[in-house]
């Protein structure tokens, strides 16, 4: 059979398909959307979630704080005040001063009977209120007398009134000592020596 038509299109003169056709690029960026809606959407959850967090913290950190500062104002309501506090524990020590003392008079073993009621009883006479008796101790001619003193001062002054009393006045007294304690109060010590021709 004779050939009529000769093919001229040889495959090198078709055009090569471009890699980048207008269907593929708008798919491309349709994908490319999509992707990004949804990162957006991810992103805005989370971004809500924290925002919920920060608000619930916030929220406590508010109320701490409120609590916090209604513990202080209750505090500094409840401080109590020095200058009672200080009072009450001088009158606490007093107290158990007193209590000290009255065991130390009633214990036999420690107490001397000669002349010992006579000197309690001008000792009493003498009290002064600046003074607090711990120990005394009277026996064999020597007196010794220890306690706590207001002001240094007192001391003296409370031994200058030994010189009206009959028990008292013809010690002499060479041993005295003063010091002061952590609650800003002055210890003594006075102690005598028996007098010439005793």
């Amino acid at each position: 059979m004779a050939k009529h038509s000769i093919n001229l299109l040889q495959a090198g003169l078709l055009p090569t398909k471009a890699l980048w056709s207008l269907n593929r690029v708008v798919a491309v960026w349709g994908i490319t959307l999509v992707v990004m809606l949804g990162i957006i959407f991810i992103v805005q959850l989370q971004v809500n979630n924290v925002k919920a967090e920060f608000e619930s913290v916030n929220s406590i950190n508010t109320a701490k704080t409120t609590e916090l500062k209604s513990l202080e104002s209750a505090i500094s309501n409840n401080r109590q005040d020095s200058k009672l506090l200080a009072q009450l524990n001088t009158i606490k020590l007093v107290i158990a001063n007193k209590e000290h003392l009255h065991k130390q008079l009633t214990d036999p073993t420690k107490t001397y009977s000669a002349g010992f009621s006579s000197a309690m009883i001008e000792l009493a006479a003498l009290h002064d209120k600046n003074i607090s008796l711990q120990r005394v101790s009277i026996g064999n001619g020597n007196m010794t007398f220890s306690g706590i003193a207001r002001t240094p001062d007192a001391v003296p002054h409370w031994l200058s009134g030994f010189e009206s009393s009959t028990f008292l006045s013809g010690k002499r007294f060479i041993n005295f000592s003063l010091t002061e304690n952590e609650q800003k109060l002055t210890e003594f010590v006075v102690s005598s020596a028996p007098t010439k021709g005793e």
